[in-house]
This record gives C-alpha cells, sequence and structure tokens, in this order.
C-alpha cells in the first residue's frame, strides 16, 4: 500500500479529508519548533501511543500503540502541518489531562484502558461538534462575502479543525500504513494474482492491504 492508498482509506473512515494529505504525500519535511520538537520526547511519544491505543485498542490483532502510531505522529505533525495546525494540536494535546479529570476524574495515564477509551470518545463527541459549527460558521462567513473569495481563503477555510480530529486522522493513518496494521489488521498477500471484482464476501472478512 502506498502513501496515496493508505490517505484515501482513511479518508474514506473519517468521511472527509485528511489535515496536511497534499504534504503527506510530497513528502515534505519541515525543522522543528521548539513545541513540536518537545513531541519527539520519550514520555511525549509513549502518551501519543497511550492515546491511540484508545482509538484502535489491540484485540485478535495488534493495537495503535504495538503499530508504532506514538512515534509516527510527531514526524507528521513536524512535517505536515502548518503552524496554525501544529499550534492547534499542541494546545489540544496540553489540555488533555483537564478533559480526562472532568470525564474521569483523574489524569488520562492514571486511567484504565476502559476509562481512556471513554476520554477519547467524549473528545470525539467534542470535536464533531467543533467541527460543525466551524463548517456552519465558515459557510456563512462565505456567503455573506461572496466577493472576497480568495481574500478570505486562508482566513476561513485554513482553520484547522478541532485537535482530536487531527489525531484521530494521524492514528489511522499511522495504523494502517503500518507493517502491522498492513499484515495483520487486513489481508495481505504478498504476491497478489489478479483482480477480481465479484470476490465473495462472507461476514467478518478483512479488507485487502
Amino acid at each position: 500500500m502506498n502513501r496515496r492508498e493508505a490517505l484515501q482509506r482513511v479518508a474514506l473512515i473519517l468521511g472527509g479529508t485528511v489535515i496536511g494529505a497534499n504534504l503527506f504525500l510530497e513528502g515534505c519535511t519541515r525543522s522543528a519548533t521548539k513545541d513540536v520538537q518537545a513531541l519527539f520526547e520519550a514520555k511525549t511519544t509513549d502518551l501519543l501511543g497511550d492515546l491511540a491505543e484508545a482509538i484502535l485498542p489491540a484485540t485478535a490483532t495488534p493495537g495503535a500503540k504495538e503499530a508504532g502510531v506514538g512515534s509516527f505522529i510527531p514526524v507528521m505533525v513536524r512535517d505536515c502541518y502548518t503552524e496554525k495546525q501544529q499550534k492547534a494540536f499542541l494546545d489540544g494535546l496540553g489540555s488533555l489531562d483537564d478533559k480526562s479529570k472532568e470525564v474521569k476524574g483523574k489524569p488520562f495515564l492514571e486511567l484504565s484502558a476502559e476509562d481512556r477509551t471513554a476520554v477519547a470518545a467524549a473528545l470525539d463527541k467534542e470535536a464533531n461538534e467543533f467541527n460543525k459549527k466551524q463548517a456552519e460558521d465558515q459557510k456563512d462567513i462565505r456567503e455573506k462575502n461572496r466577493e472576497k473569495q480568495n481574500e478570505l481563503y486562508n482566513y476561513v477555510d485554513n482553520d484547522p479543525p478541532h485537535w482530536f480530529t487531527m489525531f484521530k486522522q494521524l492514528t489511522l493513518t499511522g495504523f494502517f500504513n503500518s507493517e502491522l496494521g498492513c499484515t495483520k489488521a487486513l489481508r495481505y498477500v504478498k504476491i497478489p494474482g489478479k483482480f477480481d471484482g465479484n470476490l465473495p464476501y462472507k461476514k467478518g472478512d478483512k479488507a485487502f492491504a
């Protein structure tokens, strides 16, 4: 599976575009700011892996943390996100413990796996509400200022979505672009045969990598 196929799969799952997709496809590399560089610290990549695991936990197949998603995310944030997107991501990650205490009364790392999943679900709900309102506001601004479309693009359309939306996209992209994701969670055929568009499907069959 190549980068474009990975992004198409993630976009299909999420029902929208993947933030930073163009730069991901181009293989862009940027120098990290001090704040972004902190994402590469072991304790932070471990936290990112734990949060990603709350989205894609290990079951009969490996979870996001074992697939190395915690180490993948900092690279993507550094290389593929704009400064505005990076700030939104970092600010959001910094508020994780506040949300965790609000939902379950403890910092995220002190929670059980079940409670971490509950926090992730609460963040996902918050993100959906945030993104829906943002889309409505953007539409309203564009409709009221049709003569200034180009000027408004950078101001409105480039506003980052909720940080957890970006995190969820990176988790899915990292997992399904990893060796474990391709070979364990999906059906991996090392030497595929001909394409059969009418292959019988049985309930529970994995998608092909």
